[in-house]
This record gives C-alpha cells, sequence and structure tokens, in this order.
C-alpha cells in the first residue's frame, strides 16, 4: 500500500511537471547545453525611466513618451536561461504597465504587463520591478506598454533573448537589430478618442511616416502651421564590411502599418520567426505585420557602395488617406564607400501579395516536431459593428472586450472570485491536462488583423479566403510555430495551442494594444485556476491594486 501511495504521488508529480514545462524535451537539452558549455545563468538588471521627451525622430518636433529619454527605448539582452529584473520608474504623469512581448512568463502570470489581466496599473511617480526567467526561450522579442496608447506614443523597445546553442551562431559573424515602425506627429491619445467616435466611420487612424530604428526624414511643407519641423533630419545608417555575414533582427513595432523590408540588391534567408528557428529561405522582400519578428542573415555580397534598405507601407491594408506614404528607408553604407554619396535606387520587383504573412508552406520548422493531436475546437468570428452610441466597435463571437483595470482578472482568481466574469471580459477557462485546442478565427471584416497569444507560442495550421474552413488544405505535419500570425481580410486562420501555463493570458489583435484592442478585440486564457491559486504573487503586484483611486 506505502508503495501504491507513493507510485501514485510519483506519477502526480510528473503529469505536473509536463503540464507546467512546455518542452520536456528540449529544456534537459537546453540545461545539458548549458552545463557543457559552462554557461552559468545570470541577472539581468536594467533600470527604466518612463518619461516625457520633446525628440524629432523624423524632424518633426513633439513630445513623445520615452523611455530613458529614448526611442525607440534601450535593447534589454539576455541568454536563455537568464534572470531578467525590469526596474520602472513612472514619471509618465499617467499610470502604466510593461508588457515583454513574447515572454511566457511560466510561474510569474502576474508580469505579464497587461492592465486588467494580469495587474493593476504601475501608478506616476512609483517604481515597479519585473522580475522573470527565461529558462526555456531565446529569439526576437520586444516590450511595450500595455496601457492605452503608450506604446504609439513611444514606450517601446527591442528584448533580445541569446541562445548559446543557435544552430546558425556559425553561419553570421554580427547581429544588427532593424526596428520599423509606423510614426504620428499627433499625440496617440487624441488619436484614439477620435477613432472611437462616430466620426470615424471604423476608419484607423493613418499615420504621418514611418521610421527604421527611430529615423527617417519628413517633408516639413506638409507639416501644420505652426509646427517645429526641419527637413533631411537624417536616416538611420547601417555599417557593412564586405563578405561578411549579418544576422538581422527585424521587429515590427508599429500600431497599424505592416511593411515589405528589404536592402536593395542583397537576399535574406529567413531563419527565424518569433523565437522559432526555421529551414533556410532565400527570399527578396519580407512581409512583416504588426508585432512580428524575423531573423534574416545577410550576406554583404555586393560591391562596395551605399545601398537603400526599405520598409514598404503595405497600403492595400490601409485606409484611403494612406496612399500617399512614402517608402521608408535606411542606408546600409559598406566599409570603404563614399560617406555622402545618395545610393542608387534598385528595388526588388518580386510581386508579393499584401496583408497576408510570409506563405507558411516556405516557413518551415528547423527541427522536426510530432504535432499533438487536438481534442477541443473554438471557432471565433471576427465582427465590427456600431454600438449605441453610433460608434464602431469590435466583436468575438458577438461579445466585445471590455477589462475591468481595477480589479484584473488574475487578481479575482487569487480572491476566488473569478466564476461567472461577466461576458465582456472574453474569458475561456482551460483547465484540462493534456489538452490540446485547435482555434479557428473567422474574419469578416474587411481588414486583415495580426493576431498574438501572450504566454505561449501556437502552431498556424493554415488559412485562407472566405468563412468556410478548408480543412483539407490544413498543414499538421510540419506547421510553423510562432506567438503573432495574420487572419486575412474576409478570410479564416487555424491556430492550435497547448494550454499548459497557468495563469491569464490574452489573445488579441495587436493593431495594436491601441485601435483594435481598446475596440474590444481581445480574449482571456485562464489556464487552471486552481493551480494558479497555489502560486505566490509578489507582495510588489498584489500593492498595485491597494494604489488605485
Amino acid at each position: 500500500m506505502i508503495f501504491y501511495e507513493l507510485f501514485l504521488q510519483l506519477s502526480c508529480i510528473i503529469v505536473w511537471t509536463s503540464l507546467v514545462s512546455s518542452s520536456p524535451i528540449w529544456d534537459q537539452k537546453n540545461q545539458n547545453l548549458i552545463k557543457s558549455r559552462n554557461y552559468v545563468p545570470k541577472t539581468n538588471t536594467f533600470d527604466l525611466t518612463l518619461k516625457r521627451v520633446t525628440l524629432a525622430p523624423d524632424g518633426f518636433t513633439r513630445s513623445l513618451a520615452t523611455i530613458n529619454g529614448q526611442y525607440p527605448g534601450p535593447t534589454i539582452e539576455a541568454t536563455k536561461g537568464d534572470r531578467i529584473v525590469l526596474n520602472i520608474n513612472n514619471e509618465l504623469g499617467e499610470p502604466t504597465a510593461i508588457h515583454s512581448h513574447g515572454m511566457f512568463q511560466r510561474g510569474t502570470p502576474w508580469f505579464d504587463g497587461v492592465s486588467g489581466q494580469t495587474q493593476c496599473l504601475i501608478p506616476n511617480n512609483y517604481e515597479f520591478t519585473y522580475d522573470f526567467a527565461v529558462p526555456d526561450q531565446a529569439g526576437t522579442y520586444w516590450y511595450h506598454s500595455h496601457a492605452r496608447t503608450q506604446y504609439v506614443n513611444g514606450v517601446v523597445g527591442a528584448l533580445i533573448i541569446h541562445d548559446p546553442d543557435d544552430p546558425y551562431l556559425n553561419e553570421y559573424d554580427e547581429e544588427i537589430l532593424v526596428i520599423l515602425s509606423d510614426y504620428h506627429h499627433v499625440d496617440a491619445e487624441i488619436l484614439l478618442k477620435s477613432f472611437l467616435s462616430p466620426a470615424s466611420d471604423g476608419n484607423e487612424p493613418v499615420p504621418d511616416n514611418g521610421l527604421i530604428n527611430g529615423k527617417n526624414n519628413f517633408n516639413c511643407s506638409q507639416a501644420p502651421p505652426g509646427s517645429t519641423c526641419v527637413d533631411n533630419a537624417g536616416l538611420a545608417k547601417f555599417e557593412f564590411v564586405r563578405n561578411k555575414r549579418y544576422r538581422l533582427r527585424i521587429i515590427n513595432t508599429s500600431a497599424f502599418s505592416a511593411f515589405f523590408f528589404s536592402i536593395d540588391k542583397h537576399e535574406m534567408e529567413v531563419i527565424e520567426v518569433e523565437g522559432t528557428y526555421t529551414k533556410r529561405n532565400k527570399i527578396h522582400r519580407l512581409p512583416i505585420n504588426v508585432a512580428q519578428r524575423y531573423s534574416v542573415i545577410v550576406t554583404a555580397n555586393q560591391p562596395v557602395d551605399n545601398y537603400i534598405m526599405r520598409s514598404e507601407f503595405q497600403k492595400t491594408c490601409m485606409p484611403d488617406g494612406a496612399k500617399n506614404l512614402s517608402v521608408v528607408t535606411a542606408v546600409v553604407h559598406y566599409d570603404g564607400a563614399p560617406e555622402d554619396s545618395t545610393p542608387i535606387s534598385a528595388p526588388w520587383k518580386d510581386f508579393l501579395e499584401e496583408c497576408i504573412d510570409l506563405k507558411h508552406d516556405t516557413l518551415q520548422p528547423l527541427y522536426d516536431e510530432k504535432l499533438p493531436e487536438a481534442t477541443k475546437e473554438m471557432e471565433l468570428t471576427i465582427a465590427f459593428h456600431n454600438n449605441s452610441m453610433g460608434v464602431v466597435i469590435a466583436f468575438l463571437n458577438e461579445s466585445s472586450y471590455e477589462p475591468d483595470v481595477n480589479f484584473p482578472t488574475l487578481a479575482r482568481i487569487f480572491a476566488g472570485q473569478a466564476d461567472n466574469l461577466p461576458k465582456s471580459r472574453n474569458a475561456f477557462t482551460f483547465d484540462t491536462v493534456g489538452e490540446v485546442v485547435d482555434i479557428t478565427f473567422i474574419n469578416t471584416d474587411e481588414g486583415d488583423h495580426p493576431f498574438h497569444m501572450h504566454g505561449h507560442q501556437f502552431w498556424v495550421l493554415g488559412s485562407g479566403n472566405g468563412t468556410k474552413v478548408d480543412k483539407g488544405a490544413l498543414n499538421t505535419v510540419d506547421p510553423i510555430k510562432r506567438d503573432t500570425s495574420t487572419i486575412p481580410a474576409s478570410g479564416w486562420t487555424v491556430f492550435r495551442f497547448v494550454p499548459d501555463n497557468p495563469g491569464v493570458f490574452g489573445i488579441h489583435c495587436h493593431m495594436i494594444c491601441i485601435w483594435h484592442l481598446q475596440a474590444g478585440l481581445l480574449m482571456q486564457l485562464i489556464e487552471f485556476p486552481e493551480e494558479i491559486k497555489k502560486l505566490d504573487p509578489p507582495q510588489a503586484w498584489v500593492d498595485l491594486c491597494n494604489l488605485q483611486s
């Protein structure tokens, strides 16, 4: 009998270990690799002050919400296995919350940084610390405010997790960070108020410009009277040495805009998408939607000269007012080339369909993985309707998300008050060990929607046009695994994921944490609420809700 009880307890431990680990085999492999390289995990501490600063990234002067006075903010770097500590000093003049985009937050769901879901807001003139480990992740990520319009106003930066066993480590010589963004000259709170008014008719704000690494030029003749603006503010410049190989980590931090990224006369080989290594795939132009990230290898194999780096707006996905937007550019300068010579324009001519992701049949995972079979299916319909005030808002299965910023869902679970949440919380509970879920999104809207899942990656099984899903076209052999994927306009996409991470995690349209999210396009995943209650949140996190007025 004693032996049987011990065996039963051991079995339960094994089941729970499988539950809370996203990839037990890879975790063990990673630990062995770290040991074999004598790598000792480190604690990487970053002191980040959020404050308003007057800047002119493209020559147009305006007030931006910045991190340490910078836009974009400082890059957070760590190595797989490390701990990251973010000391946030909020001097914005308004409450905030910081989300580390793509981090699973396994065991620390209170640090996911989402107002109304996982935390109360950090008050103005207050300090709060996010403290989490990254034991099983490596790749290209980013961090940003998850409070109203702050990320559109500038609270954004890159987050890079290096891999001691990067399979491509010997195939590039240096890394280069490329941050793409659309850019507004008007404060995003004003734009949001306009968007959420009957007069907008649901048309999203059109950016005034785009930036690469926080820089671009703007034609100041288009600036409103009384503006402070200078022409030829300067482009971002990337230094190449001939015959060297570069890993470009490309991040789209836009509020709304999808881009085609390219470098004149230089091929790219895709090797990573959002923490998943891919088979090498040569391309000329990279489609990248809001919140997506890719790594590509570029070889400096052209004659010593200056070349144009391009970020082209995908205007088919944008309101008519975007038709006058110019291509966003930067300069690739080869060592030895003239410093001030203007690059000769030589764009790639490949035709790419707009408003969809890089074809998933060419985006294949590097490592073979047996896909678990689905045990549950969900279908969610995306729609936009006028509410009683005549404002166009978003719905998932005819429910528009409304958060409770003073009593977030995770706090409700710890307080034992999460049962019977209002329909407007768009909450779905998963509490079955071993469950595998297929979510089918049916998009009845005429615009595309890049959906991001917190706390997880998911397999993209397929997508297509119309409202009828072609299940015969689904890829269950070698689908790509990522955390942000585009649901095409008037089309469908099927995600498969494993709910194995106790916590509250959102899945939402990332156009942005502002336009469509503020309009209600989000659902909450509540995973294993009884296991959540066994966790021990830090007192500083609890105190945030006690500070709300």
